[in-house]
């Protein structure tokens, strides 16, 4: 399970930074039908493609280690806790929660006084992300497109459980 944590956290770094470029392709192509690019299924991925997705993924936890440690104390260096802030980011994701969510002005102003900082923190981590992948010979873009496509297709899942050694 903690892979997973892994590999969500990977993903959700790298479309936290790539998330606005993401909007800003999605305005400018407002006609255009929104479409899911095509996924890989299993089988699309060869066994290569899955070792090094394996290993680029154990190789990447150091990195989101080291992101989480910096995002941490940049939080608790504004005075406030980091299940705290993680509310409050759960709670701007959306919308049902915020208002259930009791965020105080104070609060909402040490967010905006932060977002700078965990948006170097993020860029750093992504530049470290993307060197690592590259490094372990994927392309960004592969790296994305396998994972997802493990999402959606349960053998490719069961590939890569297998592969990370673990069992169902």
């Amino acid at each position: 399970m903690k892979i997973f944590k892994s590999i969500f956290i990977t993903v959700f770094a790298l479309a936290f930074c790539t998330g606005s470029l993401l909007a800003q392709v999605q305005q400018q192509q407002p006609q255009q039908q929104q479409q899911m690019p095509d996924l890989p299924s299993s089988a699309d991925v060869s066994d290569e493609e899955v070792s090094l997705l394996v290993n680029t993924i154990h190789e990447l936890e150091p990195i989101e280690q080291k992101t989480q440690e910096k995002i941490e104390e940049a939080v608790e260096a504004e005075d406030l806790s980091f299940e705290r802030f993680q509310q409050m980011m759960m709670a701007m994701q959306n919308p049902q929660m915020a208002d259930e969510m009791d965020v105080s002005d104070e609060e909402m102003e040490k967010i905006q006084t932060l977002q700078p900082t965990l948006m170097e923190i993020q860029g750093e981590a992504e530049q470290e992300m993307i060197a690592k992948i590259e490094e372990n010979g994927l392309t960004m873009d592969r790296y994305r497109e396998i994972i997802m496509g493990a999402q959606q297709d349960p053998e490719l899942m069961q590939r890569l459980q297998s592969e990370l050694g673990i069992e169902e």
